[in-house]
């Protein structure tokens, strides 16, 4: 029985459309040109311009995935979601900014933690600001005091985003404003991979930082994203085993033909963000390198990056015969699968005898 077309599209929408971001050349218009107009205009006018709008209509539409959830800590999304409005900057390019820089304020290392440190570029605070950059006029290792008011000329990117009268790199809506303003000023909206080369200028850095937003934002309304959750891809569960609704009449066909055969097929289908986490985390390691970058074929058994899972999106299953986990190719079980999988849409990973999906992966 071939794939249905609605399948094979879900399978190609495996990353969400970004929501079009509205352009805010006003704010950025205003913020590059504070320091001409100091002199001229009151502070509290300053303040506001370099604190952004908050205007929720002009941040991306996108709500936060399930793995921005089980990752990202209440304070931190918070303020990610208020600078992407005030900025008019996608929240999820700055989330994935944030993990890269301090694992959104856990890492334990200078200039991340503790507090009033720097590392060895002079990088400071949970968005890793330079010092020249945090402060016109400030030296690269030069560390002002954390709670050091903002600059009433607007200058550097230093941003008081709570409006209580600092600056604090340390602090999640300052931290989070100061990088909002900065992407913004180098053009994300319009041109994402070249702004946050401007920001790192490590092209990995930014590949990483792109495929962390992906995995952070929830898909749009009636997409397969990245990766899923039980509220955004349909489920039905045949036979036992919970897949995407589109493959679920193929699975049930499968599974049906091969009891006809004398064998009987179980299996786990989907399988949500944090589950997939934590099976890297038991699988890879416990380091952020082992649960979100280490190839997959280095965990034991392999085990996908998460947000790269088909089990994420309900179009694969790990298939158990007579009460066994298919663990070899010469199970009698595989060679029936092997013989008659194609027909129902489903094609075996090489490296994993237990594992079908809708393309091999």
């Amino acid at each position: 029985m071939p794939l249905p077309a609605a399948a094979a599209a879900a399978i190609k929408a495996a990353k969400t459309a970004r929501t079009a971001m509205a352009q805010r050349r006003r704010i950025i218009a205003i913020a590059s040109t504070v320091a001409t107009a100091a002199c001229a205009i009151p502070l509290a006018v300053i303040v506001l311009a370099i604190g952004g709008t908050r205007d929720p209509a002009l941040a991306t539409g996108a709500a936060a995935s399930a793995a921005a959830l089980a990752e990202i800590p209440p304070e931190a999304l918070a303020a990610y979601q208020d600078a992407g409005a005030a900025w008019g900057v996608d929240w999820a390019i700055l989330a994935g900014v944030g993990f890269e820089e301090c694992r959104h304020g856990t890492y334990q290392a200078p200039g991340c933690n503790p507090p009033d440190s720097i590392n060895s570029a002079g990088a400071r605070g949970w968005m890793q600001f330079i010092g020249s950059t945090w402060r016109h006029r400030l030296g690269q290792y030069d560390l002002e005091p954390r709670t050091s008011p903002a600059a009433a000329d607007g200058q550097g990117y230093a941003t008081d985003g709570d409006h209580d009268g600092d600056a604090d790199p340390w602090s999640w809506p300052d931290a989070a404003h100061s990088a909002a303003r900065y992407l913004a000023a180098l053009g994300v909206t319009a041109n994402p991979r070249a702004a946050l080369l401007g920001y790192n200028h490590d092209p990995a850095y930014v590949d990483r930082v792109l495929a962390t937003a992906d995995r952070y934002r929830a898909p749009a309304a009636g997409t397969a994203g990245s990766s899923g959750t039980a509220g955004n891809v349909p489920l039905v569960t045949v036979e036992g085993i919970t897949v995407h609704a589109q493959i679920g009449p193929q699975v049930a066909a499968l599974v049906q033909a091969a009891r006809g055969a004398g064998l009987v097929l179980t299996g786990g289908g989907y399988r949500d963000p944090a589950a997939q986490i934590a099976l890297r985390r038991a699988h890879c390691g416990t380091s952020d390198y082992a649960i979100y970058r280490m190839p997959a074929s280095q965990c034991s058994p392999p085990t996908a990056i998460p947000g790269t899972s088909k089990h994420e999106l309900g179009l694969a299953i790990d298939l158990s015969c007579n009460g066994t986990l298919i663990a070899s190719h010469s199970d009698p079980c595989f060679v029936w699968l092997a013989a008659h999988a194609a027909n129902y849409g489903l094609a075996n990973l090489p490296s994993e005898p237990w594992h079908w999906s809708v393309d091999g992966t």
